[in-house]
């Protein structure tokens, strides 16, 4: 485990911990307001807080971990973050709408992950965007015959985001936007968890954007012309 005294080591702006077995949560490590550079890649930590005393926080890696918690959890206290990596996790729920508070982001990378719901426009306010992936936040389509396993009746569901027990891994679960939940009769339905709908216009914005991945996923609609109007995009 890391101990608790390396949050209280005020002068530490840059800690590596990549490539370990961790599996705690770093909630220490908070109290520090002098780090600019946090790597926790290729550990297997299940959930990690973001916080609000990060003022000065550029890099965050944390890649190739198990963290299962929804996306929106304390990003908008991080608004010095230039690139914010967290691919390949467990990360669900829909791109927050406060994602435009991190002005200064660089990279964002949150592929190969769990989020279902629209691209929000608000993802292309930011101007410095260097790299935007996107890709592999799709899941297998699962069926369910009970609500129950949602953990409400028939008669509670009115159209909200929905989470059920996953049947492939009990300890986590499958969540959809009502774009993905399919009903098929007095019980029977069905969920699919994906990015969807059409790729957000406003591409024009991000004059500076190299890397655009959003492949498998279930995108609809036409490519925006604004796309053209990166140039610089591969």
């Amino acid at each position: 485990t890391v101990p608790m005294e390396l949050g209280m080591m005020t002068n530490i702006q840059r800690l590596d911990l990549s490539n370990n077995r961790l599996n705690v949560s770093m909630l220490h490590l908070g109290t520090s307001s002098s780090f600019n550079y946090l790597n926790f890649s290729h550990n297997d930590l299940t959930s990690f807080p973001f916080s609000q005393d990060w003022t000065n926080l550029e890099v965050l890696d944390l890649n190739k971990n198990q963290i299962y918690q929804e996306v929106s959890v304390g990003l908008d206290s991080l608004s010095s973050m230039k690139d914010l990596l967290i691919s390949n996790n467990f990360i669900y729920g829909t791109i927050p709408n406060t994602i435009r508070s991190l002005a200064r982001l660089e990279r964002l990378h949150i592929d190969n992950n769990n989020l279902f719901g629209t691209i929000p426009d608000d993802i292309l306010s930011l101007v410095r965007l260097r790299e935007l992936k996107l890709s592999y936040n799709r899941q297998e389509r699962q069926c369910f015959n009970d609500y129950s396993e949602c953990g409400l009746d028939i008669e509670d569901y009115r159209g909200d985001d929905l989470c059920c027990s996953d049947k492939k891994n009990n300890k986590k679960a499958i969540c959809s936007d009502k774009g993905g939940v399919e009903i098929e009769g007095s019980n029977f339905f069905c969920l699919t968890s994906a990015l969807r709908g059409t790729i957000p216009a406003g591409f024009g914005n991000t004059p500076y954007m190299k890397v655009l991945e959003m492949s498998n996923n279930l995108l609809t609609g036409n490519i925006p012309p604004e796309i053209g109007e990166i140039g610089r995009a591969h």
